[in-house]
């Protein structure tokens, strides 16, 4: 894999964990935490990460194929991660171990780090420079 994508993985990953910590100080602070939530953060955050993956074996798959196959290509991983996405959603609400919306923060997780790099860091970035 590719070594700029492969340190992009591990700094989401990492942003993942730090946002997670946050996110259960903040239930601990409002008196919400319960173990269903701890779970459904988790599971919903471990499932985000997963897809994140996902997307980039596919993008660096797609790259190396001509434009109409990497178009069905991309296109079932599409598919594919929505389809995942979907049945944890369905499991988590029926599950009574998992709380539905711990697990929807954990599935936008990696979302919230990326748009933090963006529009904070990157931002002190420029203004040091």
């Amino acid at each position: 894999m590719n070594i700029k994508l492969l340190n992009e993985i591990k700094y989401v990953t990492k942003g993942v964990v730090v946002f997670d910590v946050i996110i259960l100080v903040l239930l601990l602070i409002t008196s919400m935490f319960t173990k269903s939530m701890l779970l459904g953060l988790v599971f919903g955050s471990l499932i985000a990460l997963l897809n994140f993956r996902l997307i980039a074996l596919s993008l660096e798959k797609s790259i190396a194929m001509p434009v109409s196959k990497a178009q069905i290509y991309t296109t079932a991983q599409y598919i594919l991660r929505m389809t995942i996405t979907g049945i944890v959603l369905i499991v988590s609400a029926k599950a009574q171990h998992l709380h539905i919306l711990g697990v929807a923060i954990g599935l936008l997780s990696p979302k919230f780090v990326i748009l933090a790099k963006t529009l904070i860091i990157d931002k002190l970035k420029r203004k040091e420079a």
